[in-house]
């Protein structure tokens, strides 16, 4: 550890207060999408940024911060200001930002107000420091990250508002850096029948039928959730060859049945039924390949099948990336995990999907560094994140930053 990254760190130490204060105020605005109203909380994040001087615009409620220069290379900070709902469950304020020993509580307290936290304060301890960076240091607070990052950070990424050689992203688990992503699908199943008395026009097949009869959209969606689970049988077979975080294990791909809607009454056939499910394939899987699969099924079944009304929509899409550990940035971000911890960390994988791939898509290299522990409760009740976590994140986005962006 030179000099000035022992300042770094005894700078970030002082701030622990104020760091913590900031993040119990973030969890004190909602900002949960649905319903996505983000102007509050945009202003308190902006306002802080300008409080730093950071030179700061707004794009869409997403806050983009700047310090260092043109010089040479330039590197991101991501993090999203939007969190899941509420729900219900809670034994603590959702949005009291209440401490409790070492950890702070609320609805977004890891997931992942906490990151954009570390960013922002990351980016004052260079700043307080004078740190001459060769380089550009971009902040960016998102929105919209939990339902695929639409008019978020892919809104500033693809729309080239933010461009960049290297992008750390918070949103993740702690202790070790994040190089290999899985992919995940959002996809819908649609389907459409005809409603009638359940017991005068059953749905059955000839010669029981009449012109008359019924045809049950929850019963026809069997066989897509039969074929689906007959994929994770065969996902079963096949897990990554990379590390994984010990709080994170699964190391397969899987098929989640997320939502099912369908029928009026229990005296009436359904006309409808709609089955949403999350695909989520481990680094080394082809996401594509699944994708063709499934609507190669589907349109088999048509063909058998005359009566069969079905639409198929596809929501995100996120393919798996494989982040190269031998570049010059994963080097760095490996020197800084050595440095906070004081041993070494090496690369892990990560299966749930993030913003990141909006990031590697654009060909910008991109490793994740974030608070989160199994123990954590994101998007569940009593969501909280250790305060220790809080630092050490602060910690190695700035040591990134500093070494990444090297001093003049």
């Amino acid at each position: 550890m030179d000099d000035m990254e022992k300042a770094i760190i005894e700078k970030i130490d002082t701030m622990k207060d104020e760091i913590i204060q900031f993040l119990q105020n973030m969890v004190k605005i909602p900002s949960e999408v649905p319903p996505g109203k983000y102007k509050e909380i945009s202003k308190f994040v902006e306002s802080k940024m300008k409080e730093f001087k950071i030179n700061t615009k707004v794009k869409k409620k997403n806050i983009v911060g700047e310090i260092g220069n043109e010089n040479k290379l330039s590197l991101i900070f991501n993090a999203h200001i939007d969190t899941v709902a509420t729900y219900d469950g809670w034994t603590k304020d959702p949005h009291g930002g209440e401490i409790v020993g070492n950890k702070v509580y609320g609805r977004g307290a890891a997931d992942d107000k906490a990151c954009v936290t570390a960013e922002i304060f990351a980016a004052k301890a260079l700043l307080d420091l004078g740190v001459n960076l060769n380089g550009k240091l971009i902040i960016t607070a998102v929105i919209n990250e939990e339902i695929g990052g639409l008019l978020g950070a892919e809104y500033l990424v693809k729309d080239e508002v933010i461009t960049g050689d290297a992008c750390i992203l918070g949103d993740v688990c702690c202790d070790y850096p994040i190089a290999y992503l899985g992919g995940t699908m959002q996809i819908s199943f649609i389907i459409k029948g005809i409603r009638r008395h359940a017991q005068t026009y059953p749905d059955l097949p000839p010669p029981y039928r009449s012109k008359y009869s019924a045809i049950n959209a929850i019963g026809k969606m069997l066989k897509i959730m039969n074929f689906l689970m007959e994929l994770q049988e065969e996902f079963k077979q096949i897990e990554t060859k990379y590390p994984l975080h010990p709080d994170f294990p699964c190391s397969i791909s899987s098929v989640n049945f997320t939502m099912i809607n369908g029928g009026k009454s229990v005296t009436t056939i359904p006309d409808n039924c709609i089955l949403q499910c999350l695909i989520s394939v481990i680094p080394e899987m082809d996401l594509d390949n699944f994708k063709e699969r499934i609507f190669n099924y589907v349109e088999t079944l048509k063909k058998e099948d005359p009566n069969l009304n079905i639409k198929v929509q596809i929501g995100a899409y996120m393919r798996p990336h494989i982040t190269d550990t031998n570049s010059i940035f994963a080097q760095v971000v490996k020197e800084a995990f050595n440095t906070v911890f004081e041993e070494e960390r090496e690369f892990k994988a990560f299966i749930p999907t993030t913003d990141a791939q909006i990031f590697q898509e654009k060909g910008i290299e991109t490793i994740l560094i974030g608070p989160l522990r199994g123990e954590n409760n994101h998007h569940a009740q009593d969501e909280f994140v250790y305060i220790d976590d809080l630092m050490n994140v602060t910690k190695i986005y700035a040591l990134t930053a500093l070494n990444y962006l090297k001093k003049v």
